[in-house]
């Protein structure tokens, strides 16, 4: 008898797992939550279901009371996420808090039998989901934005919801072959005014494939991450990047554990953190032995309201990194907290360009 094949996935699940949406749907002129959803779904290209929990996207944020009380929920909904076959894409929408304390709760054993790619997209909060995906054989982690960044971006909301609605047009590109994302020209900071008609959800050609939109916000020029060798030696032209955000990574280390450092450079990067405390997180790193054991490190951005601090947390690295190594680091701003930023795939080979100090890394 012949092996049941799997369904195609065709299942887009939406996360709102980390910071409540109410203040980003607002942010992009959304009169209220189905409106949003809506939005969604129409620039959703043809192939594709959008998928969500309501209670999830309804959540409202509450500090003293811790943040948010739908725990359970968030559990169940990722769960059947992770371990449905039909799904293609995990997009996180919002970064900001809460989503590391159920970690402990999700069971990601199931992807171990997964056949198709499974692609996760998200960044700062979302770090270890996109890491601990990225891990397994199918899965596919992207280190980008989650669209829901663009709101407080761009400007006017015009312009935001014409970046958001490009965002989901793009998709098909990186579900069928794993093409990178479009990435902003960093002129195109804070754009014009869009017509909506312009941010269309993608024509398709007779074939049934979809042609490649074109994009006014999110500009397809393929260009790689780059930066500046500042200390050490490229010794290899290949590259596996894993990390993210640094205080996340360092908070969620001990659920770590198929996250692993061995040969591969490690990406960081992080907001309004004071350096003693950036200190605090690379000493951790250091503790559990990550340092000796990687390739490399790509320092991206990192700042406070007042103040750059990339240049500061590169000298406090030089303390944690082992000695006589020649670990190579290199200064990135293509990713961060920044915009635009750039698209970092984790854990798959990338291409290393070495030009004199410059060095790129691309696919």
């Amino acid at each position: 008898m012949a092996k049941k094949r799997d369904a195609h996935p065709d299942r887009i699940h939406l996360l709102a797992h980390a910071n409540p949406l109410g203040k980003d749907i607002v942010r992009f002129g959304f009169g209220e939550l189905s409106e949003y959803i809506d939005f969604i779904a129409r620039q959703t290209p043809r192939g594709y279901r959008v998928t969500y929990s309501q209670r999830v996207f309804e959540a409202e944020e509450d500090v003293p009371r811790g943040g948010r009380r739908d725990d359970a929920e968030r559990v169940r909904d990722l769960q059947h996420a992770l371990d449905d076959p039909r799904t293609a894409a995990i997009v996180a929408l919002s970064g900001g808090a809460y989503f590391g304390r159920i970690l402990p709760h999700l069971n990601f054993e199931g992807l171990k039998r997964r056949r198709t790619p499974l692609w996760v997209m998200g960044f700062s909060e979302m770090t270890t989901l996109v890491n601990i995906v990225a891990s397994y054989p199918c899965g596919r982690g992207l280190y980008w934005l989650c669209p829901n960044y663009l709101a407080w971006k761009i400007d006017p909301p015009e312009a935001a919801r014409a970046a958001f609605a490009e965002f989901w047009t793009m998709l098909p590109a990186v579900l069928s072959d794993g093409s990178l994302p479009p990435t902003p020209r960093r002129a195109a900071r804070a754009s014009h005014p869009a017509d909506m008609r312009n941010a269309h959800a993608g024509r398709h050609s007779g074939d049934g494939r979809a042609d490649a939109p074109r994009f006014r916000h999110l500009r397809s020029n393929g260009a790689p991450i780059s930066g500046q060798l500042i200390s050490g030696k490229i010794t290899g032209r290949r590259a596996r990047v894993i990390g993210g955000c640094l205080s996340v990574l360092a908070a969620a280390l001990p659920g770590l554990r198929s996250v692993r450092p061995r040969n591969c450079w490690l990406a960081i990067e992080d907001l309004r953190e004071e350096p003693y405390r950036i200190d605090r997180y690379l000493a951790t790193l250091k503790l559990a032995g990550w340092f000796e054991r990687l390739a490399g490190v790509i320092v991206g951005d990192f700042h406070t309201a007042d103040e750059d601090l990339q240049a500061t947390v590169a000298e406090y690295l030089h303390f944690h990194l082992p000695r006589g190594a020649q670990t190579p680091v290199v200064l990135t701003r293509d990713v961060g907290h920044v915009w635009p930023m750039s698209p970092l795939p984790i854990n798959r080979s990338l291409r290393i360009g070495v030009d004199g100090r410059r060095v790129s890394f691309s696919i």
